[in-house]
């Protein structure tokens, strides 16, 4: 045979033999292919993949009675024959539900090889025992599903038990229980989450269980079959003898319990009119604010019900009848379900309402009909009506007539001073949104004391006689100012300009600050209509500013309307923005200078400008300006340079923490604030400003908390500083000392008894002081230590002082702590909190509560 024939006859042959061996080595088979399973038990069968792996997922066909649980898989790699065979093994857990034969079909899988036929396996299902003890699962386990109630309504919350027991003398084979699997149809439940462990008597055996138990719900009355519930119980069944220990041999049990078959009986009929399907129990409230308001301002009355009941069946509440004088807006309802259950909730219903005529209308009466399953029967809510008083409306223009009746609204907002609406956490981590009361205006007189100079300077003397003239000056710009016709519209100006300043947008403050704009802007555009459109402001403004201008304030009161009546309210920050940008192309009305300077007032006028100028240095505030301009960047390095010579001046330290928390560094503002706080407790706007700014921290010092609410001897302590405290002390010492003298010394004249017993109990009282004063210092804790720092910025607390990435422990670090230092390190400072925990942190993430952070370090 010719050469190049037998090189093609071996190619070809090796090409025969290695498709025959890869189509050899390519299979899918179940191993075991035949043989009994256990009914009840979590029987193991392995799918083997020989030459191949499965493209996807492997869809197994559906065999009745029969669930299929892969739990994991294998490979392995074999050499036969000098040919590698590689397999890849599935591996499930089989649970069949009754005896007899069991037949998996051929199926076909999709394989990276193509798709390959499985050959068909059979078995035959045989009653499962536990081990070789001949014990079937049934003869070890009870489990059972139950009810606590008799009788159960359509939408009542009843109890839902089960209960999983073992005899106990199986229990010390127990390995694990799984969670209950169970999916209701007709009723509204929780599941089964939590349980506790129960004992019962089943049979003659003693057994020990976990009980479950969860509050659940019929959404429909008749007749309701629960199924059963599943659970995987794994048992040691015996002992694999190891090289040095032996290992144990557990198998999975599956535990059935029965159908629970419900009766849910249909509500009783002759409900009231004002029920609306409610079961359960539920409390019912009605709030009308404010009650008395002039014509055009808004009154919203609120409806909230709350309780626990079917509340996922979705109730709600009857419509409400108001008067035709007033003008109503679609109501806001807001619907929340608590994240434990989902039959406790509350319900609340806001419709603003506006008055078009004065009078006293009523609002209400408001009923609520529930179903109560406790007494069986229907039980109502009656809220009787509510007056509210509308008044027409009156010109704000002149503030001092006192003829206009009062219609201050119920919520005004807070003076500094007042108690703010919330409290602070006293763990000292504080979780509460932005407050909605406005920071106090700072102060523009400086706290330092004065120091005797050693002379009389005889210039002064020249105050004498400009003390007359000062005060004929006063009288005359007192005069021109209360007959200045731009009295009212610069007084509206600077409201104008206040709204532009406002920093909280949560509702009520908002609200409060869209009204008092709109009042401002009728004022200052001197419109005379009692609620003018936006066509009125739109002529308005044109007659004394363009069309440009007209068109822009015209956008400007349609935008306020959507925020105080509409559904989708505009973002009030961007509003905001438009107004300080209209405002900025205006000018604030000056003071008419020939009302000022009129007949018989210019000579007062001049003496006390001639008196005033030396001073007017001496009474400049540079910051104060900046920060009315709202340049409060410029305002904190004006106040700053002066702390930096003056840093006990606690005024200067209140002010920086207001321009800090114009600028949102509320860190920084809460540190400001704490040691003005320290140097000066006494001052109601700081105590105010404090305040907001702990309820803006994520974290604070508690003790601080408690002295600025002046709770309890809080109160009491927070009288005075704790260098105040320092002093009283040594005061009280020396008062001592004084008085144990004299009472020595008047032991000689028994005559003077009184006088003697006097100085005793004043020398008694003082040391009484001493430790009194002493314990108030020391109840300040770190707040009284000079070398205290305030974390200012939100950060971490490291153990290695590093930004690079290695491995270290953190622990956040929330700005208004209080901590000391103990090392400081190329830009990093080690400090210690009240609770004993220390760490690195960046030097600018702290603020010293007193002098600078040079004079600590």
């Amino acid at each position: 045979m010719n050469r190049s024939y037998l090189k093609l006859f071996a190619i070809v042959l090796f090409g025969v033999f290695t498709t025959a061996s890869t189509l050899f080595a390519q299979s899918v088979t179940w191993t075991p292919a035949s043989g009994t399973l256990q009914q009840g038990k979590a029987n193991s069968l392995q799918l083997h993949f020989e030459g191949c792996s499965p493209d996807g997922n492997v869809d197994l066909p559906n065999v009745p009675g029969v669930s299929f649980t892969q739990v994991g898989q294998s490979s392995s790699m074999n050499i036969f024959n000098s040919r590698v065979v590689q397999k890849l093994i599935l591996e499930f857990r089989v649970s069949p539900t009754s005896e007899g034969t069991v037949t998996i079909p051929s199926f076909s899988v999709r394989t990276d090889k193509g798709n390959i036929s499985v050959e068909a396996a059979s078995f035959e299902v045989i009653e499962a025992t536990l081990g070789n003890t001949g014990m079937k699962p049934d003869d070890i386990f009870k489990s059972e599903l139950s009810v606590t109630d008799d009788s159960i309504h359509e939408g009542e919350i009843f109890t839902l038990r089960y209960v999983l027991g073992v005899r106990q003398d199986y229990q010390n084979r127990l390995n694990d229980i799984s969670l209950p699997q169970w999916n209701p149809i007709g009723v509204v439940t929780k599941g089964f989450e939590s349980h506790r462990s129960t004992n019962f008597k089943y049979r003659n055996f003693d057994y020990s269980a976990v009980l479950f138990e969860t509050p659940a719900m019929a959404t429909r009355s008749g007749d309701i079959k629960l199924p059963k519930v599943n659970q995987t119980v794994s048992m040691v069944v015996g002992r694999r003898r190891g090289f040095i220990f032996d290992d144990p041999v557990v198998d999975n049990y599956n535990i059935e319990s029965e159908t629970l078959q419900l009766s849910i009986k249909p509500l009783p009929t002759g409900e009231p009119t004002s029920f609306t399907g409610a079961v359960g129990q539920f409390q019912f409230e009605s709030k009308v604010i404010p009650e008395i308001v002039q014509v055009g301002e808004p009154v919203t009355w609120t409806l909230k019900l709350s309780g626990t009941g079917n509340w996922p069946q979705g109730f709600g509440l009857k419509p409400r009848n108001v008067s035709a004088s007033f003008r109503s807006i679609q109501p806001n309802v807001n619907k929340e379900v608590s994240e434990d259950s989902p039959f406790e909730g509350s319900l609340s219903e806001d419709i603003v309402l506006i008055p078009t005529k004065e009078g006293d209308f009523e609002l209400g009466p408001i009923e609520f009909s529930f179903f109560n399953p406790k007494t069986d029967r229907y039980e109502s809510i009656n809220i009787p009506a509510k007056t509210v008083v509308v008044n027409p409306l009156v010109s704000q223009n002149d503030p001092n007539d006192l003829s206009a009746p009062s219609t201050e609204p119920t919520t005004s907002r807070p003076k500094p001073g007042d108690s703010l609406p919330f409290e602070l956490d006293p763990s000292g981590v504080n979780l509460l949104t932005k407050p909605v009361e406005l920071l106090s205006s700072p102060l523009g007189q400086s706290a330092q004391g004065s120091i005797p100079k050693g002379g009389v300077k005889l210039g002064y003397l020249a105050f004498s006689f400009a003390t007359p003239a000062l005060l004929w000056a006063l009288i005359a710009l007192i005069r021109s100012l209360s007959l200045d016709p731009n009295k009212q519209r610069r007084r509206a100006f600077k409201q104008l300009k206040q709204t532009t300043m406002a920093l909280d947008d949560a509702e009520p403050a908002k609200r409060e600050a869209q009204l008092a704009w709109r009042a401002a802007v009728r004022e200052f555009w001197e419109i005379e209509i009692e609620e003018p459109s936006s066509t009125d402001i739109e002529k308005a403004v044109s007659e004394k500013s363009g069309i440009e201008q007209a068109t822009r304030w015209k956008t400007l009161w349609q935008n306020s309307d959507k925020m105080l009546f509409g559904k989708r309210a505009p973002s009030f920050k961007e509003w905001q923005s438009e107004l300080r940008d209209l405002l900025s192309q205006l000018r604030q009305p000056g003071i008419s200078v020939r009302r000022l300077f009129s007949s018989g007032a210019w000579f007062g006028s001049i003496a006390a400008i001639a008196v005033l100028v030396p001073t007017l240095d001496g009474l400049s505030n540079e910051g104060l300006d900046h920060y009315n301009e709202a340049a409060f960047s410029k305002a904190s390095s004006s106040w700053l340079s002066e702390l930096n010579s003056n840093p006990n001046d606690w005024t200067l330290r209140h002010n920086l923490g207001l321009a800090a928390a114009q600028e949102e560094r509320w860190g920084e503002a809460i540190a400001y604030w704490t040691s003005a706080f320290l140097l000066e407790t006494d001052s109601p706007e700081l105590r105010w400003n404090l305040k907001v700014g702990l309820s803006k921290s994520g974290g604070y010092y508690p003790t601080l908390a408690r002295l600025v609410k002046g709770d309890g001897l809080m109160a009491y302590i927070s009288i005075l500083t704790p260098a105040e405290w320092e002093k009283a002390t040594y005061l009280s010492m020396v008062v001592a000392a004084l008085a144990f003298a004299g009472w020595v010394a008047f032991a000689y004249f028994p005559q003077r008894k009184r006088i003697r017993f006097t100085f005793a109990a004043i020398g008694l009282f003082a040391v009484a002081l001493v430790f009194g004063s002493n314990w108030a210092r020391a109840e300040y804790g770190l707040l009284a230590n000079p070398e205290a720092m305030v974390v200012i910025n939100v950060g971490q607390l490291k153990s290695v002082p590093t930004d690079l990435e290695v491995e270290q422990i953190q622990s956040p670090l929330p700005e208004g702590s209080v901590c000391l230092v103990t090392k400081t390190f190329l830009g990093w400072m080690k400090v210690e909190l009240p609770n004993g925990e220390q760490g690195w942190s960046r030097k600018e993430n702290f603020a010293p509560l007193y002098g600078t952070l040079g004079d600590i370090l």
